[in-house]
């Protein structure tokens, strides 16, 4: 689900809608994790945090999640691993 962020000011739903598909014409809404409208008296400033896809790991036959989440052991064995040769 995306999130709208209204920082200094107000604006109308009209107003979050047009800044909601300009920002979807750019990036798909399913990756667009959070925009962020910034209110100033000129202009408004528009940021958008897409959507962080994890490193997700197999070993021995299991998902065993993101290697940035490993203890110091279990990431060694993934630097250690061997990948299995494609041929194609």
């Amino acid at each position: 689900m995306m999130q709208i962020a209204i920082l200094n000011g107000v604006l109308s739903e009209a107003e979050q809608e047009f800044y909601i598909r300009h920002i979807t014409k750019k990036y798909p809404a399913n990756l667009v994790e959070k925009i962020i409208l910034d209110v100033h008296p000129e202009h408004v400033d528009v940021r958008c945090i897409l959507h962080r896809f994890r490193d997700m790991r197999k070993m021995g036959g299991y998902c065993i999640g993101e290697p940035s989440t490993w203890n110091p052991a279990k990431q060694a064995e993934l630097r250690d691993t061997i990948p299995n040769p494609i041929n194609l």
